[in-house]
């Protein structure tokens, strides 16, 4: 029998047992529930793991300096319990294979992000200008305060998808990572950090528009899911998804471009920044 063989058989048969839970995750209160939740089910086994909180912020620097602590990464989830991507990365993280391994090298904090409304203090603390999708997955250095997956942490945007085997290999390749490693801006050429600057400001404005995106569909989505089918509209909500997906694409192009030719020995170098279309109701 090969080796990959025998690895795919067995996290077959791992992820058929199911863990009682990371012992770093609050257990859920029936009234912190979202409506119509099957109180039988475990939080953990449901992946409603996604809790309204008095001061986010806090739990933030809480969970970062236990990470700390403790010799962990910190990984900081934004997500919603309407939301089947947050729920099913959720409850993934509490089955076997990758239950043991994220309770040996991550401290986890589960953000709620609401109806979209909620989150951004969360994100801002994190020096990350916008949540793009949910669930959205933050791997930070608790030391240094870096969000260490910056180039691949919009994959989860659709973790329903991605399997356990997959699920495993991402968050085992980052605590394996080794932080004294990491890029040191400070110490980037001078060309490359002015033209990184400009990225993160073109990102900026993207995000605030994004935000007051969510303002619009925030309390059509909240009506929808309390009942009100009438309410919710896939043409707005496809032009945002659309939009969100983009964004975080053109931005990895461009802060690659910029690498690659700061790396060549090019100067006073013009970044072609994408144009994006208005939102249907921009034009009202």
């Amino acid at each position: 029998m090969g080796m990959s063989m025998m690895k795919s058989m067995i996290f077959a048969l791992l992820s058929l047992s199911l863990g009682t839970g990371l012992t770093m995750i609050p257990q859920a209160r029936a009234a912190d529930a979202s409506p119509g939740t099957d109180q039988s089910v475990p939080a953990t086994l449901s992946g409603e793991l996604y809790l309204a909180s008095g001061d986010a912020v806090a739990e933030l620097a809480s969970t970062l300096d236990t990470a700390r602590s403790n010799n962990k990464l910190a990984l900081i989830i934004l997500g919603g319990n309407w939301c089947h991507d947050s729920r099913a990365l959720a409850s993934r993280l509490f089955k076997e294979p990758l239950r043991t391994m994220i309770d040996e090298h991550y401290q986890i904090l589960f953000v709620d992000v609401g109806y979209l409304d909620k989150g951004k203090d969360v994100i801002t603390r994190l020096g990350i200008p916008v949540y793009y999708a949910t669930p959205t997955v933050l791997i930070v250095d608790p030391v240094s305060g870096q969000v260490i997956n910056a180039r691949n942490r919009h994959q989860w945007a659709n973790a329903e998808s991605i399997g356990m085997e997959e699920s495993f290999n991402y968050f085992e390749e980052f605590a394996n990572t080794d932080l004294t490693a990491l890029p040191d801006m400070a110490n980037a050429d001078a060309h490359l950090r002015e033209l990184l600057l400009e990225i993160d400001a073109f990102e900026t404005v993207q995000a605030d528009r994004i935000y007051r995106a969510y303002a619009v569909l925030g309390p059509m989505l909240r009506a929808y899911k309390e009942g009100d089918k009438k309410a919710f509209s896939d043409k707005l909500w496809n032009e945002v998804r659309e939009y969100r997906y983009r964004v975080p694409a053109d931005i990895a192009v461009l802060r690659a471009e910029a690498r690659r030719r700061t790396a060549a020995g090019e100067t006073d170098i013009p970044l072609d920044f994408p144009a994006y279309p208005v939102f249907s109701w921009e034009r009202n």
